[in-house]
């Protein structure tokens, strides 16, 4: 009997939701039986915004797109990149041999706010959360065994405890500071009871249960409502009760930010206000979801509605709304129209609330940060463990048009051209440069360069002499080839992986047949970003930061510092990753990121030369911020902090760190900012897509795309969390397989596709 023949996928894009779902569908038993897949990829390496490379001329310097890393609550990314380094099997002497080496937990960030005409950092510490497996396990469990909790918590009901469960921390803190002595203010925090007392004045003995209950000078007042407080909010916990501990909150605000108000607080003026906007934001989160059945009616049901309106609807005061309790989330999201971060944010309630209250429920630690970079923590590792499975690779293909079938909902053909050929064939591309790492007994470790392996491409010379750049969308060489992908003989079924800022420009025709697909590319919105990297002489440590705790894992990391580029954060990890000579070594390595504002709207006509446009634009705007900014950042970076005297406000930049020794004549000034790097993500793939209000509604699934063979994939599909992410990338990558496989959504495996409980 003649076998059925293979079902020939090709996969357009090699971001992460693309690379996702190939992973997906060779999971499948006897998939190389069924399938053969074949990943077409413009340039020279995957990745999409996570794409990175390494200078080859610079000590092989990692480059990002910008700041990457995971939330603790990514339950679908953390699993799946588990499920990836399992496959691997990769020899103990490799740098990142296995999944818990290639991430590394923090469990804080520091946020800035503007207070009594003061910029001020307010730390914020969560706790590690390990959900009872250490009490069963007698120890601190691996980030494996954390991980395969993450079907037991994506649920809307098991979030709210969550946030109750961190109020709750924050308010028993808060009273345990008012105890004198450290031994009665470790009861109070860890029991959250008052211990026995009877220990002579200024001595506790907890060896005889016996303990010192004075309390701070002038605080008997605030300790009783602090402890009434924090106990009722742990009934409510163990209750389970929201709208008990709704109220509780509500009433610890008022009273904290009337005592403020009132002038009171003294030193501790600054956690008894932030006290105070915690429960009230959480209070409110927790009004709204219950007065709008959030949990029966689900998160979309708000999507019409603007962030800042349903909080204010349901009772959020003025100054919570102005704190960065409430812009945390449009801020790392990139929610900014147009990308102006001089426009307040716009987002849509039910998005922003399904990611708010996801953070609270996190797997271990609050974040997980990639030990080696993007490219090398999370798209090498699929790369390869796809390439090993029989998942061809072609680079350098550029997909141009998808062409539909005459009279038929469905793709015909796909339209590419060939940027280069590469002379061991097609699929023959080595991507990979290697890296001599700091690692003790390590090999080297494959990663992705910056440019294209020119020694493997026909007429590579001539390309590199050209100075072409194969990513970029203004790139107007002649290609070597258009090839013509056609139905029945190159693929059966399509899954698209490209972004969708870059659709616009491919998908005409579909355009052109079906109302739902123009209005979904109508309704999309995209930002584009801008980044730098600094490589210091110091460590933020000694230039002034201050850190949340005095932990391992208290990494310098914001997402809402001033204007853009906002985020920054401390990446030194990455420097043990890279190939500094000897004695030249830097101490440490920021990454500063954020949106571009752009009003205009990219139609392909502004020519090959406006990356660079608008990368120099980036670059004198990325001198300008340290300037303005740098001692407000890091109050040891400033020209006055070094030298004794001179500007107390701007960072100086003999601070950055040389590519090269410098001899005789080291640059001075700005001009050392030319050994760094900067970049813009112009390219309308690259760009963010954000989640405007009413912009979800006309979002299209991965399997319901209005033609039969074609699929999508991406974090600007409706997949139930619609939010820019990697969480979002792997769950529509996981749809997108799961479509081909024709498992309907009411079967999928996605963790948290819908995450409201089960009704009663």
């Amino acid at each position: 009997m003649k076998s059925a023949a293979k079902k020939k996928i090709a996969v357009l894009g090699g971001g992460p939701s693309a690379l996702v779902a190939a992973f997906r569908l060779t999971e499948e038993p006897g998939w190389s039986d069924r399938f053969e897949i074949t990943v077409y990829q413009k340039g020279w390496r995957l990745g999409g915004k996570c794409a990175t490379g390494r200078d080859l001329e610079r000590s092989k310097r990692l480059y990002e797109h910008g700041i990457h890393g995971f939330l603790g609550c990514y339950y679908n990314a953390l699993t799946v990149m588990k499920r990836v380094f399992d496959s691997l099997e990769r020899p103990a002497d490799h740098p990142l041999p296995d999944f818990e080496t290639a991430f590394h937990g923090m469990s804080g960030v520091i946020r800035y706010e503007m207070d009594e005409g003061a910029i001020k950092t307010w730390p914020i510490y969560c706790e590690p959360w390990w959900h009872r497996l250490d009490e069963c396990l007698g120890r601190e469990p691996t980030l494996s065994e954390i991980v395969s909790e993450a079907p037991n918590l994506a649920r809307i009901d098991t979030w709210l405890l969550g946030l109750i469960r961190l109020a709750t921390g924050a308010l028993r803190q808060a009273w345990a500071k008012t105890y004198r002595n450290g031994a009665t203010a470790g009861f109070v925090l860890k029991t959250g009871t008052v211990p026995p007392g009877g220990g002579r004045p200024s001595v506790s003995d907890p060896a005889s249960g016996r303990y010192d209950l004075r309390i701070e000078p002038g605080m008997k007042a605030m300790n009783e409502a602090l402890g009434r407080f924090a106990q009722a909010a742990q009934a409510a916990l163990d209750g389970k009760d929201f709208r008990l501990a709704a109220e509780t909150f509500a009433k610890g605000h008022a009273l904290f930010s009337g005592i403020v108000s009132a002038g009171g607080g003294g030193a501790g003026r600054d956690r008894l206000r932030r006290l105070g906007l915690l429960l009230d934001y959480f209070a409110t989160l927790l009004r709204g979801v219950l007065a709008d059945r959030v949990m029966k009616r689900g998160f979309a049901a708000l999507d019409a509605e603007d962030h800042v309106d349903w909080l204010r609807r349901h009772g959020a005061s003025d100054e919570t709304i102005r704190s960065p309790l409430t812009s945390s989330t449009p801020n790392i999201t990139y929610q900014y129209p147009e990308g102006d971060s001089l426009q307040p944010p716009v987002m849509a309630a039910g998005a922003y609330l399904h990611w708010t209250l996801m953070t609270f429920t996190y797997m271990g630690r609050f974040i997980q940060l990639f030990e080696a970079g993007s490219g090398e923590t999370l798209i090498a590792p699929l790369h390869e463990a796809l390439e090993r499975r029989g998942v061809r690779f072609a680079f350098f293909h550029d997909v141009k048009a998808l062409r539909l079938a005459k009279g038929k909902a469905e793709i015909d053909r796909v339209e590419i051209d060939v940027q280069a050929e590469v002379k061991a064939g097609r699929y023959a591309y080595a991507p990979y440069v290697d890296v001599k790492t700091e690692v003790k007994g390590a090999r080297p470790l494959p990663c992705w360069p910056d440019r294209p392996l020119w020694d493997q491409l026909k007429k590579g010379g001539d390309l590199r002499d050209a100075g072409v750049d194969l990513e970029s969308f203004w790139c107007d060489i002649k290609p070597a080839e258009r090839l013509v992908l056609k139905r029945g003989e190159d693929f059966d079924e399509v899954i698209l992986g490209v972004s969708v800022g870059a659709l616009p420009f491919m998908t005409r025709e579909l355009e052109k047949r079906s109302r739902r697909w123009r209005r979904m590319l109508d309704e999309s919105r995209t930002v584009m970003t801008q980044a730098m990297q600094l490589w210091l002489n110091e460590t933020p440590w000694d230039l002034g930061w201050a850190g949340y705790t005095n932990t391992y894992d208290d990494y310098l990391l914001s997402a809402n510092f001033m204007t853009q580029p906002n985020g920054q954060g401390d990446f030194t990890k990455y420097i043990r990753y890279e190939e500094w000579p000897e004695g030249h070594r830097p101490a440490s390595l920021l990454l500063l990121c954020g949106t571009l504002p752009f009003y205009g709207k990219v139609d392909g006509t502004e020519g090959a030369d406006f990356p660079a446009r608008l990368t120099a634009g980036v670059k004198a705007r990325s001198i300008q911020f340290l300037q303005a900014t740098g001692g407000f950042m890091l109050e040891g970076a400033t020209v006055a902090a070094r030298k004794g005297y001179g500007d107390p406000f701007a960072f100086d930049f003999d601070l950055l760190h040389p590519a090269e020794p410098e001899g005789t004549a080291p640059k001075r000034g700005a001009a050392r900012f030319d050994d760094h790097y900067w970049r813009v993500n112009a390219n309308p793939s690259d760009q963010y897509v954000s989640t405007p209000p009413g912009s979800t509604r006309w979002r299209l699934p991965a399997h319901d795309t209005g033609f039969s063979n074609l699929f999508i994939a991406g974090d600007w599909t409706e997949n139930g969390l619609n939010v820019g992410s990697m969480e979002g990338s792997v769950r529509s990558g996981l749809l997108a397989a799961e479509a081909v496989l024709g498992i309907g959504r009411e079967k999928s495996g996605v963790i948290g596709l819908d995450p409201r409980p089960p009704a009663p």
